[in-house]
């Protein structure tokens, strides 16, 4: 990426900015094309680069290891992936929309199998996997774009239940699976809903012009066009405000680091 580009990136998120004073902020990657979303696993970072219809593997200082997959339909291949789950490292789940298909991989990146709707739920319509999760179980939870439910399933792929959505749910924009319970970013609704693996509705989180979020310990960290904002039971926290609007693509959050992934950068913020 040009030196341009990079120093148009780093004023969007820094520039004018009293939080930026405060927390450290450093730019792991940049260059990416269409970024969806992320992990973290087996000491690595994996990214879902939708436009290139592959995976990167990032070490934990930001460097490139390995690049994975180009467009196709055979083993390896990706057709705009979406989202990428894994469980303990162990095992790497990738929703790849454009083929109807959830691919699995294991830690070193060998093909293990892909789920489908033929195979895994005996029906005639097939899947379109989009936002995935994964629980302590090493169980799956994906949101079926086409079916507007969600699938679970275990490490082996075999089928487990299939979980509607309540009624306030009217948006699926992200997921994440912790604790016994499903959070769902809702942009129309402009809430994270909290529900349970059986689909139940327990609570709510506001989230208005939220884009991405990321829970943990009961602090919810929210991503919106100008602010990254951790919100507590009974507390609120600017992390982090933008110059400009700068829509976030996925977040995560490692001890007192947080990650933010724009669709072309992956930058680091070290929380004091």
């Amino acid at each position: 990426m040009s030196r341009l580009c990079l120093i148009a990136i780093l004023s969007v998120l820094i520039a004018n900015s009293a939080y930026a004073q405060q927390n450290s902020v450093d730019t792991l990657y940049t260059g990416l094309n269409k970024a969806t979303s992320f992990t973290f696993g087996n000491d690595a970072i994996y990214i879902v680069e939708t436009g290139a219809h592959r995976i990167l593997k990032l070490g934990i200082d930001g460097k490139l290891i390995e690049k994975y997959g180009k467009r196709g339909s055979s083993d390896y291949q990706f057709d705009n992936p979406v989202d990428i789950a894994t469980t303990n490292g162990l095992k790497l789940f990738v929703s790849d929309k454009g083929n109807n298909r959830i691919q699995v991989f294991d830690k070193r990146w060998q093909y293990l199998s892909s789920i489908k709707a033929n195979e895994q739920f005996q029906t005639g319509s097939e899947i379109t996997p989009t936002y995935l999760g994964v629980n302590k179980f090493g169980e799956v939870i994906f949101y079926n774009d086409g079916s507007g439910s969600l699938g679970k399933y275990n490490e082996d792929g075999a089928i487990l239940d299939q979980i509607p959505l309540p009624d306030e749910v009217k948006e699926v924009s992200g997921l994440q699976v912790i604790d016994g319970s499903i959070f769902i970013l809702d942009k129309k609704s402009e809430l994270v809903h909290k529900i349970s693996e059986n689909g139940f509705y327990e609570s709510f989180y506001e989230a208005k012009g939220t884009h991405s979020f990321f829970y943990r310990d009961n602090d919810i960290y929210v991503a919106k066009n100008n602010v990254i904002e951790k919100l507590g039971p009974l507390t609120k926290k600017t992390i982090l405000s933008f110059e400009k609007k700068s829509e976030i693509s996925d977040i995560y959050v490692v001890e007192n680091k947080i990650y933010i992934l724009t669709s072309h950068a992956l930058i680091r913020i070290i929380e004091e």
